[in-house]
């Protein structure tokens, strides 16, 4: 569970985020949609503990960042993009942050991200899309009870954005929480239960997805609506 109690960023006179009060069950999937800029990687950044907020607090499974160590090991973080050692295996990669977080390296994972037959390539020839695996893999090493992840779908082929989705799906099974950012609308209405859509530093909508095509057609709206009339008439509608 993530709860968020009237957490925000302000830098200066800005917010990076407005002051947000939600709650985010065990086994629900969000997906966070919007611009650059509108606080999507705030957002993460702040449950994640890499920045601090400007008020309020972020707690994961009742653990805020004042608990240290506990409460890194709560979540799994995938970030966007990584320099990995280009020198290194795949597989000398993936058991040093395996090791590294604590737990012994399990092949079966490096096969559940599509990995464990390119274990012996350097990660130096590996593809966009075979780095996002990658950063999956160590992300879910420790089994966490939350996982955050920044654009997981970059670089991912359809077939692979489709299996991403089952997996994800099998992590919520068994009581994950799971926050993922994306610019991609689509991918939103397919990952998600639940699509928060970021404007300006505000979850401006939500679209609860009960049929994936129905989801998708409600984020666009959203999106392709108010752009059109802020266009026309200098302010987007507020949803």
């Amino acid at each position: 569970m993530i709860q968020l109690k009237q957490v925000g960023k302000r830098y200066g006179e800005s917010w990076a985020l407005h002051p947000l009060d939600v709650t985010i069950e065990a086994g629900q999937i969000v997906a966070l949609c919007g611009s650059n800029g509108a606080g999507k990687s705030t957002l993460l950044n702040l449950m994640n503990g890499t920045i601090t907020p400007s008020v309020g607090s972020v707690s994961l499974n009742g653990r805020t960042i004042g608990d240290g160590k506990a409460y890194h090991q709560t979540f799994g973080y995938m970030p966007d993009d990584f320099a990995f050692d280009p020198s290194w295996t795949v597989g000398e990669t993936y058991a040093y942050y395996a090791l590294w977080q604590g737990v012994k390296p399990d092949k079966v994972l490096l096969k559940r991200v599509g990995l464990d037959e390119l274990r012996h390539r350097h990660v130096g020839k590996l593809s966009k899309g075979m780095r996002q695996r990658l950063l999956l893999a160590q992300a879910l090493v420790t089994k966490p009870d939350i996982l955050l992840l920044d654009e997981p779908t970059n670089g991912l082929d359809p077939t692979w954005m489709h299996l991403l989705g089952g997996l994800l799906r099998d992590e919520a099974a068994r009581g994950a929480t799971i926050v993922c950012s994306t610019h991609q609308l689509d991918v939103a209405a397919m990952l998600a239960d639940e699509v928060w859509m970021l404007k300006d530093g505000r979850v401006a909508g939500r679209v609860i997805v009960t049929d994936e095509t129905e989801a998708y057609a409600e984020i666009k709206r959203f999106f392709f609506e108010s752009e059109v009339e802020a266009c026309q008439t200098g302010v987007a509608r507020t949803k």
